[in-house]
């Protein structure tokens, strides 16, 4: 729980706009959703610099796309987007993961060192196994993107939002528990052949 509460905190603070907007949305309409979530950015906004916190490209991404998807929604006549914000989203994650994969440092590698600064991200095998997990991650966002258009255009409104929260929460949460046990599946490539130690220490 102790892991898991920074991380869901974390999430608030990138996609907290994009939460709000969509919540709001269902609740009182597209005109409430996008005043609350431009009072979210403010607040969000100003406790970054009063803080001296930096503003990720991923907050930028999440409170920008909640913006876009608002006013698209104002201009149309009946809210549309709503059908496919979830698809388009992580379509765009999984190609923020793809290009996280390809530097010195995968992405996932730097999201870990910021929790653990321990891991030795000078080691080959260790960069490898980071790389696919990087990658492991774009193909989950491409997978979830597919179910979540299918789940959206095949159900009613209300039942397909339901259905697509709950397909959201229990595969993330798949992903999540992969990821806290990172050092279990790097000793497990390990011992099936998949990475090759340059020393005898673990992650």
């Amino acid at each position: 729980m102790s892991r898991v509460l920074p991380l869901i905190k974390g999430l608030l603070h990138n996609f907290g706009g994009l939460v709000l907007y969509w919540t709001v949305l269902l609740a009182f309409g597209v005109k409430p959703a996008i005043v609350v979530t431009l009072l979210f950015i403010s607040g969000e906004g100003g406790w970054r610099l009063k803080t001296h916190r930096p503003f990720p490209p991923l907050w930028w991404f999440a409170n920008g796309a909640a913006l876009l998807f608002g006013v698209i929604d104002l201009w149309a006549r009946t809210p549309f987007m709503i059908r496919y914000e979830g698809a388009i989203i992580n379509l765009v994650t999984a190609g923020a993961f793809a290009l996280g994969a390809l530097g010195p440092q995968p992405l996932v590698l730097r999201i870990a060192r910021q929790h653990k600064s321990d891991i030795p991200a000078d080691r080959p095998e260790v960069i490898r196994f980071f790389r696919a997990f990087t990658l492991a991650w774009a193909l989950y966002f491409v997978a979830r993107a597919g179910a979540f258009l299918w789940i959206m255009s095949a159900f009613p409104l209300a039942q397909a939002l339901a259905i697509r929260t709950a397909v959201a929460w229990t595969s993330l949460g798949v992903m999540l528990l992969a990821s806290f046990n990172g050092r279990r599946v790097f000793d497990a490539c390990q011992r099936l052949g998949f990475l090759k130690s340059s020393d005898e220490h673990g992650l």
